[in-house]
């Protein structure tokens, strides 16, 4: 048992913390005195229970560390996503270069697959129609062009 001074200095605290120590429950008193074992214990679980939630710095540069790990991270993946989704000029120029040819190719034939049909029409209806119909034809096929296969 020690007295309220006594208690003070044990603790660390000043008079006026003490008695709100007291006050709150954290401290008990009986008869002027303080059992010193039981108040360090209620004391020091105290301490442990108001400092649990504040961040220690220790704490707060691990965090830090956790989250600058998982920003790198997000950061590769998103690397490597632009990278596979990336082509290079070369590659892009080569593709347009077949694609232009093919387009080439298949509009300097209209002319071979139409002839033999329009070969003695004399109405401008059905020789559009002819036209159309091979223009279309043609508009199909390359609106499914493949450019793995070319």
């Amino acid at each position: 048992m020690t007295d309220k001074e006594g208690m003070a200095s044990m603790l660390g605290v000043s008079l006026e913390e003490l008695d709100e120590l007291i006050k709150t429950g954290v401290i008990g008193e009986k008869d002027g005195s303080f059992p010193v074992a039981s108040n360090v214990q209620a004391y020091l679980s105290y301490i442990k229970t108001e400092t649990d939630g504040e961040e220690t710095k220790e704490n707060y540069w691990a965090e830090k560390a956790k989250h600058e790990k998982a920003k790198r991270k997000m950061s590769e993946l998103k690397l490597k996503k632009l990278k596979e989704s990336m082509h290079k000029a070369k590659d892009i120029e080569l593709l347009t270069n077949n694609m232009v040819e093919h387009i080439k190719r298949r509009v300097l034939e209209i002319p071979k697959a139409v002839a033999p049909k329009i070969l003695g029409l004399t109405n401008p209806g059905e020789i559009a129609q002819i036209l159309d119909d091979e223009i279309r034809t043609l508009l199909t096929e390359l609106s499914q062009y493949d450019v793995a296969c070319k």
